[in-house]
């Protein structure tokens, strides 16, 4: 697939992304994303979502990463991109877990990534935004991500004061939520309830409406921060997720809310490392897969021979839960960057594959046997041509 013709501005940046990474190959430091804003932010030219899906009928993939910032200056975005649109056939979208940019307020970084995003210029690109494109709540970077991609997810849904939205094509429902908002103390949220009036309160209201909406189809939801993980970076965001209630929905914790909801895969990231674990409670079951680049360095995960035992002494409150399992996970000796392949079948069920970058046979999310629950069918294993 070809990239459009270069623009004057493109061109300029190629030359300064020259420089840049002679510079980081020298500092060890890295200059990749400009910290300027000197040109507009572009509309991303991928065609629309809604547009492309209108009459999508499964069997279709999708595929989801995230955390691809930091690795754009080693050209690992750039393979794992590559790779994705040499799979035939082409998944029917791209949903991206966050952290997109290094800092979204500023303008020039946006142009950097629609160069980036061209190797895949055919396909419809989601966001579940991360904590770096919106730089702690700033107004004008919010501002930017939505000019940035409102014409292909859809400004009648992707704003600045809403960056949660739903999609439905043929019998998948996707719900993306702004995890930002349910895990900065600064915001209300990170506390021990979701107390009415908070941002975090009214996402998680609207996330209950949403779910309760009768749907006869699988559903997948997507956000930035995970809600459990092995690794110790950032488990502190995690337990906020998985142990934060809301008090105006019956004290119903996030991951309660989506099991209770129907809930078949949520798709993560953050950590810079993948993961998948399976989580049961009244008999129902989801699958967790976390998929986020090694920027910045991974956070190994680990095996964990007793997750139920771990997890509850490192402070996940696990009452009520009858199972928590560990499948894929990123192995000590195996540091790469990785996207997750979705499939959805002609009658709906979900199944979900992890490739490495650069391997051209994927990996079940969850290769152990397990009994199957709900939609989810786990253990395929699809090859690349």
């Amino acid at each position: 697939m070809n990239g459009p013709v270069k623009r004057p501005a493109q061109i300029g940046w190629i030359r300064a992304r020259g420089a840049c990474l002679l510079a980081a190959a020298v500092l060890s430091t890295g200059c990749y994303w400009s910290r300027s804003s000197t040109q507009p932010v572009p509309r991303l030219s991928h065609p629309p979502f809604d547009r492309v899906t209108a009459a999508a009928q499964p069997p279709f993939t999708f595929a989801a990463f995230g955390d691809q910032k930091g690795l754009a200056k080693s050209g690992e975005w750039d393979a794992l991109l590559r790779q994705l649109a040499s799979l035939e056939p082409p998944p029917l979208f791209l949903l991206d877990t966050g952290d997109i940019v290094e800092n979204g307020t500023y303008r020039d970084q946006f142009v950097q990534l629609e160069e980036i995003l061209s190797v895949v210029d055919g396909l419809p690109y989601l966001l579940a935004v991360g904590n770096h494109e919106i730089d702690d709540d700033d107004v004008d970077a919010k501002g930017h991500v939505v000019q940035f991609l409102g014409d292909v997810i859809g400004l009648d849904q992707f704003r600045e004061e809403q960056l949660y939205y739903v999609k439905r094509v043929g019998p998948l429902r996707l719900v993306v939520l702004d995890s930002n908002d349910l895990v900065y103390p600064a915001r209300g949220a990170c506390r021990e309830r979701y107390d009415a009036g908070t941002r975090g309160a009214e996402q998680l209201a609207w996330l209950v409406d949403e779910l309760a909406t009768p749907w006869d189809g699988s559903t997948v939801v997507a956000f930035h921060h995970t809600m459990m993980l092995s690794a110790s970076k950032h488990e502190d965001h995690a337990r906020c997720l998985w142990n934060g209630a809301l008090a105006a929905h019956g004290d119903r914790t996030l991951p309660e809310i989506l099991l209770d909801g129907g809930v078949d895969v949520v798709v993560t990231g953050h950590t810079h490392t993948y993961e998948a674990l399976r989580l049961t409670r009244g008999g129902r079951t989801m699958l967790s897969v976390n998929v986020s680049g090694t920027s910045g360095g991974s956070r190994l995960a680990r095996e964990v021979s007793d997750p139920e035992t771990d997890f509850a002494k490192r402070g996940w409150d696990l009452s009520g839960w009858t199972g928590v399992s560990q499948g894929a996970f990123m192995p000590p000796d195996n540091i790469v960057n990785q996207f997750a392949l979705i499939s959805v079948s002609a009658t709906g069920t979900l199944d979900c594959a992890i490739y490495h970058v650069g391997e051209s046979v994927a990996r079940p999310c969850y290769p152990q046997p397990a009994r199957r629950a709900g939609r989810l069918r786990v253990g395929g294993s699809p090859t690349l041509p």
